[in-house]
């Protein structure tokens, strides 16, 4: 019985030191194949619908050390040699931490957050990823290490194509392969991908690290502070340089106010406003409702654009408009005031 607690001890501690960080565990000098549209089959395992772009992989460290940023360059094509996605730590609702054993770049969206995971040959983007939990919901994109799928011994591979030269029943089941993604134009390395149980090698890859994350110490802590603080001097930056602005742009606008020009051009915009409301409180009667009830007035024939006027109150009127009583919403014959005169 010792012995067997020994030994499954054993394993469960060989499996944890064998689990690599994100930034460790990607390689810069291979290249990867990106698998998207990635759903689950069942038990386990998943299919992709398309193969985009192949990409290598590049990294950035911290002078302390830590990985804090990594792109995809395109590897094919016109495009070859642009970068294609980075992804950069110092950016707002971009974190990591666990370091020296981190395992998981959450970025936050404004629907749902998205997360990346690299174990073995494969950097995996995910949904629903929970570290304190050690889960994940489902795999939507993949990259695949190229040139990680068995090869076959010659002799096997030669047997195989002399079987199937001519036979045209053998050509149209490759084709439909092919169709399907499982060899052909998505490649070897994703018929292997699609035997794996993802949901197990990805769960044994988050409780692997998340126990070496706990026993981390207070000097291997210290990671998780000096890339944190990356996005702390970065937002810091960001707003000094924001306030400069406003204080150069609010300093050059001081400059012009000060200037005989726009004093001037201000000192014309005020008495040309003093006028206008000068000319429309003299086109301007004052109608005063001398009985006990409200009434209402308006132009002539017109149901609209009327006033009202509360009992004993009063209301202003254009001098040159004629205004009449209106009753249930209609203009009737009875004049209350005629157009230029002080008839109220």
């Amino acid at each position: 019985m010792k012995h067997l607690i020994l030994a499954v001890v054993l394993l469960i501690t060989t499996a944890t030191q064998a689990q690599k960080s994100f930034f460790e565990n990607i390689s810069e000098t291979e290249t990867y194949n990106l698998y998207i549209k990635v759903s689950k089959v069942g038990d386990g395992t998943y299919k992709a619908e398309e193969k985009a772009s192949s990409v290598k992989f590049k990294k950035e460290y911290l002078p302390t050390g830590e990985g804090y940023k990594f792109s995809t360059i395109i590897q094919e094509g016109p495009k070859k040699g642009e970068t294609k996605m980075t992804i950069d730590l110092s950016d707002e609702k971009r974190t990591c931490s666990g370091y020296p054993y981190e395992s998981v770049i959450t970025i936050e969206g404004w629907s749902s957050n998205s997360y990346y995971v690299s174990v073995d040959d494969y950097v995996f983007a995910l949904e629903g990823v929970s570290t304190k939990f050690a889960t994940f919901k489902s795999i939507y994109a993949v990259y695949i290490k190229a040139g990680t799928a068995p090869v076959k011994a010659d002799a096997e591979k030669k047997e195989q194509k002399t079987k199937k030269k001519n036979s045209f029943f053998a050509k149209m089941k490759a084709l439909k392969k092919e169709a399907l993604g499982s060899v052909g134009v998505f490649g070897p390395e994703y018929k292997e991908f699609k035997k794996k149980n993802l949901d197990k090698i990805i769960t044994d890859y988050l409780v692997a690290m998340k126990a070496k994350q706990d026993g981390r110490t207070a000097k291997q802590k210290q990671s998780d502070i000096n890339v944190a603080k990356l996005t702390i001097d970065k937002l810091a930056k960001e707003k000094a340089a924001s306030d400069a602005s406003w204080a150069e742009a609010k300093r050059y606008n001081d400059s012009v106010k000060a200037t005989p020009e726009w004093q001037d051009l201000e000192r014309r915009k005020k008495l040309n406003e003093a006028n206008y409301q000068g000319a429309q409180k003299a086109n301007k009667v004052t109608l005063r409702n001398t009985s006990g009830s409200t009434i209402y007035v308006c132009p002539k024939g017109m149901d609209t654009h009327e006033i009202e006027i509360s009992a004993r109150g009063t209301a202003k009127w254009d001098c040159d408009t004629d205004g009449y009583l209106q009753v249930n919403g209609k203009a009737t014959n009875a004049k209350v005031y005629s157009k230029n005169t002080r008839l109220w």
